[in-house]
């Protein structure tokens, strides 16, 4: 055992990326510090690039109490889950108190806008301005952009999203506002209410400031739901006018425009005020949560568009109804988190707690991810998040600091 470090250390360095790349991410920080050589080959773009296409998504969980205190937390997991007899254990890797990045936490709300590459995208909202925040938390940094203040009277329907754009690979914050003619809860009621402009800006990592572009959106009423990143698009849910249909809007972050997108083969509505079916990606396929169709039975249909883009593919693929998640669900408020190979999926329910189907046994099990003093006051939002080593400081005109890690490992 004492000559493997030699042995290791003779390997060439494409074999050694390829050991190292396949490790947990707190494994990998810790192998930073063997020696000069492997923190210089870890710390490489070519280390960077094989381990974000070969990592392991891990779960993240923003935490916000009812004191209105902060922690996110990552747990990792192997073979998607260890299953255990008694259920399901996840194991910490590590946590941080998202509010330590603005002055004043105390008047804004937190909120998580996407998850890409291993950066995260957070939102602070007060009633004077947003802070977005994009944090690594593998390298404990984060960048604040500038702030946004609230100008536009009556632009209720504001909404964020961060992706990467697919050509360029350049990483986007995009702000999006809409000025109505009545207030939102007006506009959400009338049966025809219209949009005064519709407008967005974005935000460039590395640019150092905000721009306009050029507006070409084909939507005429308000979005209920904006932000869902993927294969270089952001995706989101408008509802028509009359409020009989949604439609699923896709902006190019590549062209910073919109482009048409195809639905499911259902009709997608409106369930409630304040509420409509969900829109998520399940195993790297754009998703949506149909809580209409049958809730006279109590059930819900997850619909997956099997081959991105194209409408054909759009397949019913789970079907849960009466007790098979839960039997107290209101089906409204599950929301997706991630699919696996083996058919199983991950959801939250009620921002509260967070549940694992079994495709096998057509059951549910509560999973606990080591969330403490939550009440009805509480809520929790959930992620699957791919981790980077790639360092804010290779974005030049960006102000990079650096943040403290609080789970002691």
């Amino acid at each position: 055992m004492s000559k493997l470090p030699s042995i290791l250390m003779d390997l060439p360095s494409e074999i050694i990326v390829n050991i190292l790349s396949k490790l947990p991410s707190r494994t990998i920080l810790s192998c930073k510090c063997v020696c000069k050589q492997w923190h210089k080959l870890l710390s490489s773009p070519e280390f960077v690039k094989v381990h974000v296409s070969v990592s392991t998504p891990e779960v993240l969980v923003l935490q916000i109490d009812p004191k209105g205190e902060c922690l996110c937390k990552f747990v990792e997991h192997e073979d998607q889950f260890q299953r255990q007899e008694q259920g399901f254990r996840w194991n910490q890797a590590m946590k941080f108190d998202p509010k330590t990045f603005i002055s004043s936490p105390a008047d804004y709300r937190l909120e998580m806008k996407g998850s890409v590459d291993g950066f995260l995208c957070l939102q602070y909202s007060s009633k004077i301005d947003d802070v977005i925040c994009v944090c690594n938390p593998i390298t404990r940094e984060y960048i604040s952009l500038p702030r946004l203040t609230h100008v536009v009277e009556y632009a209720n329907f504001t909404h964020y999203g961060f992706g990467v754009s697919s050509i360029t690979g350049q990483y986007k914050v995009i702000y999006m506002f809409q000025k109505s003619v009545r207030k939102v809860w007006q506009c959400v009621r009338s049966e025809n209410y219209e949009c005064e402009f519709y407008d967005y800006l974005v935000y460039t990592l590395g640019a150092g400031s905000w721009r306009s572009t050029a507006r070409n959106s084909p939507f005429d009423h308000a979005h209920l739901f904006f932000g869902v990143f993927l294969n270089g698009n952001l995706h989101g849910l408008v509802q028509n006018s009359s409020r009989s249909s949604i439609s699923i809007s896709c902006f190019d972050l590549e062209a910073e425009s919109f482009e048409p997108f195809s639905p499911p083969p259902y009709p997608l509505k409106l369930v409630w005020f304040g509420s409509c079916d969900i829109l998520g990606v399940l195993d790297d396929c754009l998703c949506i949560c149909d809580s209409s169709s049958l809730r006279d039975e109590g059930g819900i249909v997850f619909w997956t568009m099997k081959e991105y883009g194209v409408t054909e593919s759009w397949t019913r693929q789970f079907v849960f109804v009466g007790t098979q998640i839960f039997s107290s669900f209101p089906f409204e408020v599950v929301h997706p988190i991630g699919g696996y190979k083996n058919g199983d999926i991950l959801f939250s329910w009620q921002d509260q707690m967070v549940f694992y189907y079994s495709n096998k046994t057509e059951t549910s099990h509560k999973v606990d991810i080591h969330v403490q003093d939550l009440d009805n006051r509480g809520w929790i939002k959930i992620t699957l998040h791919n981790s980077s080593f790639l360092s804010l400081e290779s974005f030049a005109e960006e102000k990079v600091i650096s943040f403290a890690d609080l789970s002691g490992c």
